[in-house]
């Protein structure tokens, strides 16, 4: 018997790997795939092995599990001084979908604190990501949008 699907699982879906950021009713997944989130069916994907084919087994022929990381998660940071607009966003959506593949707890944005024309496109599209819990200007740093996982 298959085990259920849960939080943080890889899986391979019709649109690529991706990574389980939400268990929802009925057998839905929310699933992370190169920065946005899409809904599958739980029967639409397939668990990837992350241990690998030559995974490590105890004496009784049981597969050992790896052991779970210590200590915080990770954060990330990422500078968009220069860029024009376009450029910012591509290279946030890239930096947001490594974050989560990385199992990231938070990325911090510099995007500056001059003009605000790369920080109000910031903020209008991870509004519309579903895989960010929230994201607010850092109160040490006007220049830095903290987007939390």
């Amino acid at each position: 018997m298959k085990r259920p699907l849960a939080l943080g699982d890889a899986v391979q879906t019709a649109l690529g790997k991706g990574v389980v950021r939400e268990v929802r009713n009925n057998g839905r997944l929310l699933v992370a795939i190169e920065g946005r989130g899409v809904v599958f069916d739980s029967a639409d994907v397939t668990p990837i092995d992350v241990m690998g084919p030559a995974r490590k087994r105890a004496r009784g022929g049981t597969p050992i599990a790896p052991a779970p990381s210590p200590g915080p998660r990770l954060v990330r940071e990422i500078d968009l001084h220069g860029l024009t607009v376009d450029e910012a966003l591509a290279r946030a959506e890239r930096a947001i979908n490594d974050a989560l593949l990385a199992d990231a707890s938070e990325l911090r944005v510099i995007h500056g604190r001059s003009g605000g024309r790369i920080r109000a496109a910031l903020h209008r599209r991870l509004r519309d990501m579903p895989s960010i819990r929230l994201f607010r200007i850092d109160a040490d740093n006007p220049g830095v949008t903290v987007v939390t996982f």
